[in-house]
């Protein structure tokens, strides 16, 4: 009777792997469309903010760096607010009945790690939290301001979220996804889609900031031999 009652309970939830030990699971309040809109909701508030800042920034600012300050005070919040939410929150998520946590377990299809307390999961998430969400308004930051500081902000923000998530997609790779419900719409549109963004868009602020941080160098290099030379 105990083995079939523990059966049931590891079973009631629509997360994958299905035997995942989840005791503490409610259903979220939320559904798909409601989730959407309050995250898209808090991001066009992000845009907004970010508009303000750049419209009082001390220089012109170029569409790039627009959208390198939009995108970083965007990952600011996810990273400080929504990923800060679930570090320090992660062993009683499933049961919450708030609207973060409601947001983590439509999430959580793609990715039931979440709820789980998976310790690598924990661990990436704080730090993402703490660290790359500090540099990220840093970066912010220099690029309102026309900093030296933004390049090397830029730079170590933009490794942290790429070194952090082909870590995080990679381990569910090597464990045949079994953490991810391979229904196309949690798969392609959650866990593949999402997190794409976080490779390409890094990516690409890595390679701008080693072009700048090389080219400031290759200029101070010249600079002191000419100053040499005279």
């Amino acid at each position: 009777m105990d083995t079939a009652k523990e059966t049931l309970n590891k079973v009631l939830h629509p997360y994958y792997p299905r035997d995942a030990h989840l005791p503490h699971y409610v259903a979220s309040t939320l559904n798909v469309s409601e989730a959407f809109i309050t995250l898209g909701s808090s991001v066009a508030l992000t845009v907004i903010i970010s508009a303000v800042l750049i419209s009082q920034a001390r220089t012109q600012l170029t569409c790039k760096d627009k959208s390198i300050v939009i995108w970083m005070l965007a990952c600011a919040g996810i990273h400080m607010v929504l990923e800060g939410y679930f570090a320090f929150n992660h062993k009683n998520l499933a049961g919450m009945q708030t609207v973060l946590a409601d947001l983590w377990r439509e999430y959580s299809h793609s990715d039931s790690r979440y709820l789980t307390s998976d310790p690598f999961t924990v661990i990436m998430e704080g730090i993402t939290a703490l660290v790359d969400g500090s540099v990220a308004i840093v970066t912010a930051y220099g690029v309102l301001t026309d900093s030296p500081v933004r390049y090397p902000a830029q730079l170590i923000t933009s490794l942290m979220q790429l070194y952090g998530n082909v870590l995080y997609m990679g381990i569910n790779l090597m464990e045949g996804f079994r953490y991810t419900n391979p229904h196309p719409f949690y798969f392609y549109g959650y866990f593949v889609s999402m997190n794409a963004i976080w490779m390409v868009v890094p990516a690409y602020l890595i390679y701008d900031a080693c072009k700048n941080i090389y080219r400031g160098m290759l200029i101070a290099k010249q600079a002191a031999i000419v100053k040499k030379a005279n």
